[in-house]
């Protein structure tokens, strides 16, 4: 990292964090004025002009879901949805990602964390709001053997292929 980006980054983190000492600011709007700090480097820096400046729209992508789900959290419906809910914000953060990635040789590779959070998220709101799954509690046995018959399932298949 050049000594123009550590500056700019520490300068805008130094001062975030100064507020929230002085009690300047909450929390909740801590997360969005440092989420906004990282994605107002991303753009001062070039944005989309270079690859590296992705480094600061990530942090500042996560920053924002989590604050956001902060604040969402506060809704009956989405407090209802639980943990999954923040799941979701996060594979969205890597969506937002993708459109900076978009431009580059290298440009899916957020969409794997994206559906994995994406995916593990939904699967949570339906296990925390399915009152059958819940009452079965062999299945706390049964997923980790299941997890792990599939584990050397897949060890032996990459031996075999070799």
């Amino acid at each position: 990292m050049d000594k123009r980006k550590l500056g700019i980054l520490l300068i805008t983190v130094g001062l975030f964090i100064l507020l929230n000492t002085l009690n300047l600011i909450s929390d909740d709007i801590f997360l969005y004025l440092l989420s906004a700090g990282f994605i107002f480097t991303y753009f001062m820096l070039g944005a989309r002009k270079h690859y590296r400046n992705i480094g600061f729209l990530i942090p500042g992508s996560i920053l924002l879901a989590i604050a956001l789900f902060s604040d969402l959290e506060r809704l009956d419906f989405v407090d209802k949805l639980g943990g999954g809910f923040f799941f979701i914000m996060l594979g969205l953060a890597f969506l937002i990602v993708l459109i900076h990635t978009s431009a580059f040789k290298k440009w899916d590779w957020p969409i794997y964390p994206a559906a994995a959070l994406i995916v593990f998220g939904l699967f949570v709101i339906f296990v925390d709001n399915n009152d059958f799954i819940q009452k079965m509690e062999y299945l706390n046995y049964i997923t980790p053997l299941v997890l792990i018959g599939l584990g050397v399932f897949f060890l032996y298949q990459n031996k075999q292929n070799k």
